[in-house]
């Protein structure tokens, strides 16, 4: 899991715990059928807005999202491995390029594609495929997660709504309004708590992840087109040093 994203949900869950738990005992913020509810309603509704797929593909998309990736991410490293392979083109031919270790997937399929014969607009519209369907998936996941940030707050006010008439509809028992009112605020509080601290900072956890991998892989595709067409290593760096200007000013922006 990524640093921030590991930060972040510690501080949120340890901060949260600590108000809870200061004067009173962590059992009074556990109710089962207040979880039923916001967890077994939330899970349905996501179900009906999306296909089955579509909800696992999601689970899948948010570990790649959170997690360390070991894969080359500095965009000057893609820049220098360019110019290896294409140096390595130049003196063997592509079948060189068979045995260069790549550790990223994308640029990974590029060179083979390239090493198996490939022509290069082929590999190029190939990579673009690959890079619009990463687009799709990614917006979808994200898509899933937002759905369950919407969700749970709505069956959290649906069981306040369970609690508040259980309790009116027993008001002679003075036994049943405590569990009743319990349903009643503790829903509030399940689907409060699922949305804004795991469901929507996941969705746009997964949309700046998606969108950096994108970024990544238009400057791939380029690359990849650089080294099918034998481009002078000057020339190439030239070319991709857009990409380290555009990335740099989108930095400043976000800080």
């Amino acid at each position: 899991m990524s640093f921030s994203t590991l930060i972040g949900l510690l501080a949120g869950i340890v901060i949260i715990t600590m108000a809870m738990s200061s004067g009173s005992s962590l059992n009074l913020f556990f109710n089962i059928p207040g979880l039923m509810i916001v967890v077994g309603g939330t899970l349905a509704a996501t179900m009906i807005r999306f296909s089955m797929a579509d909800s696992f593909a999601a689970i899948g998309v948010s570990f790649k999202a959170v997690k360390i990736r070991s894969e080359t991410r500095d965009l000057s490293d893609l820049i220098d491995l360019t110019e290896d392979l294409i140096r390595l083109s130049r003196k063997g031919g592509m079948l060189a390029l068979e045995n260069k270790e790549i550790d990223n997937a994308f640029y990974q399929d590029g060179v083979r594609m390239l090493v198996d014969g490939y022509d290069a607009d082929l590999v190029q519209k190939t990579l673009k495929e690959k890079s619009s369907l990463f687009n799709e998936v990614a917006e979808t996941s994200s898509g899933v997660f937002r759905a369950i940030g919407e969700a749970a707050p709505a069956f959290g006010m649906i069981g306040t709504l369970v609690g508040l008439i259980q309790m009116l509809a027993y008001l002679s028992d003075p036994e049943t309004i405590g569990p009743a009112m319990a349903v009643a605020l503790l829903t509030t509080l399940y689907g409060a708590l699922i949305a804004n601290l795991f469901a929507l900072p996941m969705a746009d956890k997964i949309e700046s992840w998606a969108h950096d991998e994108s970024y990544r892989q238009h400057m791939i595709i380029d690359a990849i087109n650089c080294i099918a067409n034998g481009v002078n290593p000057a020339i190439m760096r030239d070319l991709l040093h857009s990409y380290l200007e555009a990335g740099a000013s989108k930095k400043v922006e976000n800080a």
